[in-house]
């Protein structure tokens, strides 16, 4: 966003893909977040020992296994009882420095070491802060710190519809050394009210800037000659732009509808532009490009793209093609009711499994309490009378018993979701 800039006083006062070879691909990390008591842990051991850099067996199987670099990791050494992990690798910034590292043929993983261990002196970087607190959104939350914009070569003004924290900054140059200050300090240095528009909680949006920065590193150490106007140029181009928020209903954006003929069809700005704009080059011009209008009042309750997925952008095709737009709008309403149907019984369900994961731990704490009660009425009978009594145990394996049975209904209600979930993205994402 852009700065957003101080009253004036009355005195003076954004799995990056630029890599020419072909990069080994990421899966979704099982261990995203901290867990203990995981004695399967992996780290990269030369030519320097990372003790603090944790892979899982799943990262280093898909990613890292099949790469020459396997050679320079080995097992964790064992950890203490109730000590939690995470995977680095869950990371995006290491993900991004394992993609350039892989690409350049670097001969370690020493840049691996090296982006963990970057600690910016003004802290993390607020959006991943954020999401590490559990409180993840939408929307980009404010900080008063230095804030960092590009410098458009074309004016050598600053870039400032693209603010960029320290502490992502960091990230970039440590990744690539090569794109070394190509930012500058916002605010005439000072610390300012901003956002965050690197690492935003709209992930291919930080992708596809990631890329640009990418591009400019590996046409930078291909060539000699650093050249950042593709950068800058994509960033003034979509800086502006809100990113696409998929099914999520928003209010207070632009979008585009046909509003005669389809209303319920409505699309953001972002899929305006990549996916509308370009058709009006065509030859003829499609006819139906006519009847879409940008909305000067958007509707009360927000709209929802119906444009960002595959399946979307077909149904869009087909009208294109044929013009045909009462087809368009009975596919739209038809999954926009199975899209109310399938979140509400993801609701429910998420709410089922919530409650039988409480009544697991209550049973299982009731357990506890049961097996001290028998432990203790063991002794107590054993010091009155000087007979060692078997302890009865009855009350607490009911209880573990009744924790089991619940057990096994949460595993079946994760599989349910899990089916519902698949069966959207399948046939109606």
């Amino acid at each position: 966003m852009p700065l957003i800039k101080p009253p004036t006083p009355l005195s003076k006062p954004s799995t990056p893909q630029a890599a020419s070879k072909q990069v080994p691909p990421f899966i979704q990390c099982p261990r995203p977040t901290w867990v203990a008591d995981k004695s399967d842990w992996l780290q990269i051991t030369s030519p320097t020992h990372f003790t603090n850099f944790d892979i899982c067996p799943d990262c280093y199987n898909a990613s890292l296994k099949p790469a020459a670099y396997a050679r320079l990791i080995s097992p964790a050494p064992p950890r203490p009882e109730g000590v939690s992990t995470r995977c680095d690798f869950s990371d995006l910034w290491i993900r991004v420095a394992w993609a350039w590292l892989y690409s350049q043929g670097a001969p370690d993983l020493t840049l691996l070491g090296q982006v963990a261990d970057v600690q910016d002196p003004e802290g993390t970087c607020p959006n991943l802060a954020q999401k590490e607190s559990g409180h993840e959104g939408s929307e980009k939350p404010s900080a008063t710190r230095t804030w960092y914009c590009l410098t458009d070569p074309k004016t050598d003004g600053l870039i400032e519809d693209m603010t960029v924290c320290s502490d992502c900054v960091s990230h970039i140059y440590t990744v690539a050394p090569c794109l070394r200050d190509i930012f500058a300090a916002a605010g005439c240095s000072r610390q300012v009210l901003a956002t965050c528009d690197l690492m935003v909680p709209n992930e291919a949006r930080t992708l596809k800037y990631l890329d640009q920065f990418i591009n400019v590193a590996e046409k930078t150490m291909e060539t000699g000659t650093r050249d950042v106007t593709p950068l800058t140029d994509f960033v003034k181009k979509w800086a502006t732009v809100p990113p696409c928020r998929m099914f999520e209903r928003v209010q207070g954006e632009k979008c585009y509808t046909l509003a005669t003929q389809a209303p319920e069809w409505t699309i953001c700005e972002e899929c305006y532009i990549t996916h509308v704009h370009p058709l009006h080059a065509s030859s003829p011009e499609p006819r139906l490009l006519s009847q879409i209008s940008a909305s000067s009042h958007p509707p009360p309750a927000g709209f929802a793209c119906q444009l960002y997925s595959p399946r979307l952008q077909q149904y869009f095709q087909d009208a294109v093609s044929t013009n045909d737009l009462a087809s368009l709008r009975q596919k739209i309403m038809a999954r926009d009711r199975k899209l109310q149907e399938t979140m509400q019984e993801l609701e429910r369900l998420k709410m089922q499994l919530a409650q039988q994961n409480m009544q697991i731990k209550s049973h299982q704490q009731m357990a506890l309490i049961n097996q001290q009660s028998a432990l203790s009425s063991s002794l107590a009978w054993q010091v009155s009378s000087g007979w060692i009594k078997p302890t009865d145990f009855s009350a607490t394996n009911a209880s573990m018993s009744q924790a089991t049975q619940i057990a096994i209904q949460a595993d079946m209600t994760t599989a349910s979701i899990r089916q519902l979930e698949k069966e959207w993205a399948d046939f109606w994402e």
